[in-house]
């Protein structure tokens, strides 16, 4: 057992306090708008600091971790496109400026004002699939990290995943997104000092010169160099690339701290300053990764390497502030993305279908019943599903599903007058079509023939999701522009909230 009853102590204050802020703050709830976008009172400081929890969960820690045992320092290029893509989107405003003058709460919202309902429907469809199936891992690799790192072992996963599942839960279903914004601010305090001081220690216990050797002979120069590492290659940092820039512009759990902004200039602040945090959130747990494998060597469960080296080196009391740290962060990351996933599919599905559409406090009800059934999801689906090649893949091609045509779609409706229904319907639908191929081909590539043999190279399924829905958008437009004239926005019917 590595944690000792200090570890406890500092765990569950901690967690106590940030559960009872989290569920005291509902007493600001007060309509759909404060329940889903916080009010749209949220300044650049605070915006930062939420953006930056919510995509810091132990998850991302532990596929980051992962990455650097499996591949060594090769891996840092993600965090550095990272970085590019986010910066780039927050200094150019690419979507997020137009999203949030508009005052829209979601992206498939966007897709109504510019579209058609049909088109918001099949966006908000499809982005509540990729989302929750993105996030269908979150509690199975949060599980694994903590059950290494306290030391239960494996046979307490499914406990420790139930447990946090109800807790995350609570507050998120009752506060929306006030819970998250507050909170979020804590856990950027305490996690930023854990991190450093935990990748202190393990500098200090895991010589950098054997950690430089252990990458040398185990990964050669691929260890060093992603284009000459078979897991990586130019297929692969374009993609990625690509995939970050539509990520920072249309995430919805992102996103949707733009629209929460109190202005679009604030929007844009938020992201170009949180972007320069993102390399940092990708280098730090791949390097521990990376350490664990000079530590133990190659051979250890990849996911559960980094987790087990800080449950060795990081001393009592910091190991308690660490967990507790993730732990806080990993239930910002789920509230941020089980409350985006239940706004889209309550605001952009069902309250579309039904003529007349709903009250507030219904919606409210509705995204909160939802909230729970994801819950529910995550808890069956992260014991059953066997994750494809590594966490970080399965993350990046389960979210090109909606992204590759969330991309060719808002784009060209934002900045192309031909755009019309037809071209976004055929860029949503076929965005996601080689991502779920993926899904469902991998699992049996070696009875595949040669000729599909593609459907199954993550990077080469991923890439074309975008290049498929670019040329739906383009050739569905121009092809039917007669019959589907382009829809002009009506900037007279929009109330910029």
């Amino acid at each position: 057992m590595n944690f000792t009853p200090i570890d406890w102590i500092i765990l569950i204050t901690y967690l106590s306090v940030t559960v009872y802020v989290g569920i005291w703050v509902k007493r600001y709830v007060q309509n759909l708008s404060g329940y889903m976008v916080a009010g749209r009172k949220i300044k650049v400081s605070l915006g930062v600091a939420t953006f930056t929890a919510t995509e810091l969960g132990t998850v991302t820690f532990v596929y980051f971790g992962e990455l650097g045992y499996v591949t060594g320092f090769s891996c840092f290029v993600i965090g550095i496109l990272a970085m590019i893509a986010y910066t780039t989107v927050g200094k150019t405003g690419f979507i997020i400026e137009k999203l949030r003058h508009y005052g829209m709460m979601t992206i498939p919202e966007f897709y109504e004002l510019r579209f058609n309902k049909k088109v918001r429907v099949t966006g908000g469809l499809i982005l509540f699939v990729g989302g929750v199936l993105n996030m269908g891992i979150f509690l199975k690799f949060d599980g694994i990290f903590l059950s290494e790192v306290m030391g239960f072992g494996p046979q307490a996963l499914g406990f420790i995943m139930t447990l946090m599942l109800i807790v995350v839960m609570s507050y998120t279903i009752l506060g929306g997104m006030f819970s998250v914004v507050i909170t979020d601010f804590m856990q950027y305090v305490v996690l930023s000092f854990a991190m450093l001081a935990t990748t202190i220690i393990v500098l200090l216990e895991v010589d950098l010169s054997l950690i430089s050797e252990s990458v040398m002979s185990g990964f050669g120069s691929g260890g060093f160099n992603p284009i000459e590492n078979p897991r990586f290659g130019w297929s692969f940092i374009v993609w990625i690339l690509v995939t970050n820039v539509a990520a920072a512009a249309l995430w919805q759990p992102g996103t949707s701290k733009a629209l929460s902004s109190e202005s679009p200039e604030v929007a844009k602040k938020v992201f170009w300053i949180t972007g320069l945090t993102f390399a940092g959130r990708a280098m730090i747990p791949m390097f521990w990764g990376v350490a664990a494998f000079a530590y133990f060597g190659a051979g250890e469960n990849s996911a559960a390497a980094m987790p087990m080296l800080l449950g060795e080196l990081v001393p009592v009391g910091l190991l308690g502030l660490l967990v507790a740290g993730l732990l806080a962060a990993s239930m910002s990351t789920y509230s941020s993305y089980v409350l985006a996933w239940s706004s889209v599919i309550t605001l952009d599905v069902i309250s579309i279908l039904k003529p007349g559409g709903f009250s507030e406090q219904t919606k409210m009800l509705i995204s909160r019943f939802i909230s729970g059934l994801i819950g529910l999801f995550l808890l069956v689906f992260g014991l059953w599903y066997q994750i494809p090649e590594t966490a970080f893949q399965y993350i990046f091609i389960t979210g090109t599903m909606y992204t590759a045509g969330a991309l060719g779609t808002v784009t060209a409706g934002l900045y192309w007058k031909k755009a019309n229904d037809v071209g976004a319907q055929a860029a949503l639908i076929l965005g996601a079509v080689t991502p779920a191929a993926f899904l469902l081909l991998e699992k049996f590539s070696s009875e595949l023939p040669s000729w599909l043999a593609f459907a199954t190279d993550v990077n080469i399924a991923g890439f074309l999701s975008f290049i498929l829905a670019a040329l739906g958008m383009i050739v569905g437009s121009l092809a039917t522009q007669k019959k589907y004239p382009a829809k002009i926005i009506n900037e007279a019917e929009i109330s910029y909230e």
